[in-house]
């Protein structure tokens, strides 16, 4: 094992552990446990791109996803400035240039920005024109709360054939590691 994947994170029992059938507090479920470990290596490792890519893998198997993302979401919230992907088969990971529109679901992403929730998933038809840039049927949207001066607020974009069950508090865990992404990305660009 190596040693970055020994770092512990501090988090509230509530998102790290979800009870088990006899009401008992366990272990964490993969989602929240990939995004927490992902996290503190963002936080700690001195190579925070290695980091969020190493996360991103975690968090691919552990959705069981076609491809994973970290972006910014653009101020209008009509697109997605992809920064780091990781994907499944024969995919392109690492650095990313790509813009994702969300004119497809624009009314759905817009209620999405008025409210606090982490999360947003968009059921997408393959007849949708949108279908043919994200080949997936299902879109899950996280956002952190940072937003990174003139470009947007950090989000992962996570691209699915079926939606994920995910257990309390997985999206509140995502957003941590986006948390700790856009601080990092400033860190480094200040």
């Amino acid at each position: 094992m190596l040693r970055s994947e020994q770092i512990r994170w501090s988090m509230p029992d509530s998102l790290c552990s979800v009870p088990d059938e006899g009401g008992k507090w366990g272990a964490s479920d993969p989602v929240t446990e990939a995004a927490i470990t992902g996290a503190a290596l963002v936080r700690h490792l001195e190579d925070f791109r290695f980091a969020s890519l190493r996360a991103l893998r975690q968090l691919h198997r552990a959705l069981g996803a076609d491809r994973v993302a970290i972006g910014l979401i653009a101020a209008d919230g009509h697109s997605i400035h992809e920064e780091l992907a990781w994907a499944g088969g024969f995919g392109r990971c690492g650095e990313s240039e790509r813009v994702i529109s969300c004119e497809a679901f624009a009314a759905e992403m817009s209620a999405w920005l008025a409210t606090r929730s982490c999360m947003l998933e968009v059921e997408i038809d393959a007849l949708a024109p949108v279908w043919h840039e994200l080949s997936c049927d299902h879109l899950m949207l996280v956002r952190g709360g940072r937003v990174v001066e003139g470009r947007g607020q950090v989000a992962l974009v996570v691209q699915m054939r079926n939606p994920a069950r995910l257990a309390d508090g997985a999206d509140h865990a995502m957003a941590l590691l986006l948390d700790e992404y856009g601080r990092r990305r400033q860190a480094v660009r200040a």
